[in-house]
């Protein structure tokens, strides 16, 4: 029997109250905007192969990743002097902040890529590299199911748990900003009204666990103290921000968030991420990543295992360049069904449009009105069964996104999304299971069937 089969086949030998799974899940802190994050009463079962394949791939796309960063600042941080950064679009206020010597090498420490996993093969989609959320919540619900008593039953299957790597991984970085052994003191900082609030609280306590003080800050709340050259945040300096404050939301609210980039600019804080996270957080990643001017830096062996995990994707314009390859509208247009229109900033799917669920005159109007905009290749997704806690445990399809975290370029677990629609977004609804990967030989997941797309739109540019 394959293991979901077996899996929804004993829910009814341990049978639980739809409320009782939903209090369960508040209470774990897997809470987001005041609504249970996980409603599913199953975590995502992958194969160990598929583990090992994702995490083959993260160290090839963040090898390529560093590379194409480098390139980016090689020329400074002036897009009108620089072809590259001057393709991702970014905005000037923007790429002052990133500017600012960080007083460490990496750009995103943390960073979180959105994954279809059909048939066992990752394709990576886009990558959160500036403050991805989910980390607390991922670990609260594979805890919690853990415990579920069908968990009993699945002998050798494992868990994942990132948040003991994003503590290790802003220790390290904190060491080689400092020079110090010395434990630091933390503060997360984000406007308190986030809705992802319960996860800082999660994130906090294991910081706390590792012995380490850390308070959950609100930027208005910060000071920065120029004398001693510190930052003070609950009465008490602070040694490092773990940021969770978006670059868009620091420019938006910039007098709120004046006494953080402050201390930031004065170099009194070691903060993680850095606000060169701009570099890499937008769309336009990866179409840099399908570009001539970059596949001209990377060994072949990154080449092809861009082209066998990252799907072919380019900036929308009207003339050709570095990320724009010529005939890219025409070929835009013929391809509808296999192609994805996304802006280069923004989440939660504002502004996405499918091109296999609109007609041919809403695509090319999309296409015509674009502006700071990709297409990317369609890859295979996958849809899978879960029993939902809010229609009294009926198995319902969800798609499944299979989002894995990266800290300082090593794997460290995943966040996967559950979704009515072909959008897996937490602020458009959807929810959040744990991923448990089961022992070699021991049944096999549920697969897509192979890509009906092969061996279109994956030549480097």
């Amino acid at each position: 029997m394959r293991a979901v089969d077996r899996w929804h086949g004993l829910l009814g030998d341990h049978p639980l109250e739809t409320s009782e799974f939903l209090d369960q899940v508040r209470a774990c802190g897997a809470i987001y905007s005041d609504r249970p994050l996980c409603t599913h009463r199953r975590p995502h079962l992958v194969s160990n192969l598929l583990v090992r394949r994702v995490r083959r791939a993260l160290i090839h796309f963040h090898s390529a990743v560093r590379l194409v960063k480098a390139a980016l600042v090689e020329h400074g941080f002036d897009s009108r002097d620089n072809a590259l950064l001057a393709g991702l679009r970014i905005p000037p206020e923007a790429m002052e902040l990133a500017a600012i010597e960080p007083g460490y090498d990496s750009a995103s420490v943390i960073s979180r890529l959105d994954c279809f996993a059909a048939s066992d093969h990752p394709w990576f989609l886009e990558l959160n590299g500036e403050s991805p959320a989910g980390i607390g919540y991922a670990d609260a619900i594979t805890g919690l199911m853990q415990q579920d008593p069908v968990s009993r039953h699945f002998p050798g299957m494992t868990g994942f748990a990132a948040a003991p790597a994003v503590v290790r991984g802003v220790v390290d970085t904190w060491r080689i900003w400092s020079r110090s052994d010395r434990i630091p003191r933390v503060a997360i900082v984000d406007f308190l009204d986030a809705p992802t609030l319960p996860e800082f609280h999660l994130i906090a306590h294991e910081f706390q666990r590792a012995g380490m003080d850390c308070v959950v800050a609100d930027p208005r709340d910060l000071e920065h103290r120029a004398g001693p050259n510190t930052l003070i945040a609950a009465g008490q300096p602070v040694d490092v921000v773990y940021r969770r404050v978006l670059v868009a939301d620091i420019l938006e609210r910039a007098e709120d968030c004046h006494e953080l980039i402050a201390a930031y600019r004065a170099g009194a804080i070691c903060m993680v991420n850095s606000l060169r996270t701009v570099l890499l957080h937008g769309k336009g990643l990866f179409a840099l990543l399908h570009s001539r001017a970059i596949r001209e830096r990377l060994p072949r062996i990154l080449c092809g295992e861009l082209d066998r995990h990252v799907p072919w994707t380019a900036l929308v314009g009207d003339e050709p360049g570095p990320c724009t390859p010529p005939g890219l509208l025409e070929r835009a247009r013929t391809e509808r069904e296999q192609l994805v229109l996304k802006p280069l900033t923004g989440h939660g799917g504002t502004g996405v449009v499918l091109g296999w669920e609109v007609d041919q005159s809403t695509w090319e109007q999309a296409l015509e009105s674009a502006d700071g905009h990709v297409v990317q290749r369609r890859v295979p997704a996958q849809t899978l069964p879960f029993p939902d806690a809010t229609k009294d445990w009926a198995l319902e399809p969800r798609l499944v996104d299979l989002a894995p975290f990266l800290v300082r370029g090593r794997p460290a677990g995943f966040l996967c999304r559950l979704s009515e629609g072909a959008l897996a977004n937490v602020t458009s609804g959807a929810t959040q299971v744990p991923v448990f990967a089961l022992p070699d030989g021991a049944g096999a997941e549920y697969s897509a069937p192979p890509d009906p797309f092969p061996g279109r739109f994956q030549e480097g540019s």
